[in-house]
């Protein structure tokens, strides 16, 4: 009889763990899901903060720092007396790792919307969320339903999470 309760409290140990990862898999899906939105979203944002870092960059090579930049304050915190070529170094430093940190971005984003690209659908999630148009707008381009372009747009949406996530996007 003991050894029934035992085995019962083991089975039940095994269940609830089974079911623990089970709602965690659901949940990393969803937040992949979630995440590949906003990354999509900021699409339009990210390239035109590249172009403007990088006009920034050659900026600041060919004319110098800006007396007021807001970028060379934090040099003056440290209480480190820093000459002003080491700031502009720096500064030339930050730029530089800022613009390739969204141009990896891009880089990844592009590279799974590429995946999609020949889907009929694409124009589902390039025109929400990189065009910014709304689902009717869509729709009519693609003659179809606007529910339609929404259905569309989730199952592309998935894939494009796969290709940034990998297994945690999968359910």
């Amino acid at each position: 009889m003991a050894k029934d309760k035992k085995d019962q409290g083991i089975e039940n140990i095994i269940y609830r763990a089974v079911e623990a990862g089970r709602i965690s898999a659901e949940r990393s899906a969803r937040d992949a899901f979630k995440a590949t939105e906003r990354r999509l979203y900021a699409v339009p944002d990210l390239r035109a903060k590249l172009k403007d870092d990088q006009e920034e960059l050659e900026d600041t090579r060919k004319y110098g720092l800006k007396e007021r930049s807001h970028s060379i304050t934090r040099f003056f915190k440290s209480g480190v007396r820093l000459t002003p070529e080491e700031i502009m170094e720096a500064v030339i430093i930050d730029l530089e790792a800022a613009i390739a940190a969204t141009s990896h971005e891009l880089e990844a984003l592009d590279k799974a919307l590429a995946s999609i690209r020949d889907d009929p659908y694409y124009l589902a999630v390039d025109g929400k969320y990189i065009q910014r148009m709304n689902d009717e707008d869509i729709a009519e381009k693609i003659h179809c339903d606007p529910s339609t372009v929404w259905r569309n747009r989730k199952r592309l949406v998935q894939r494009v999470a796969v290709r940034l996530y990998g297994v945690d996007a999968v359910k």
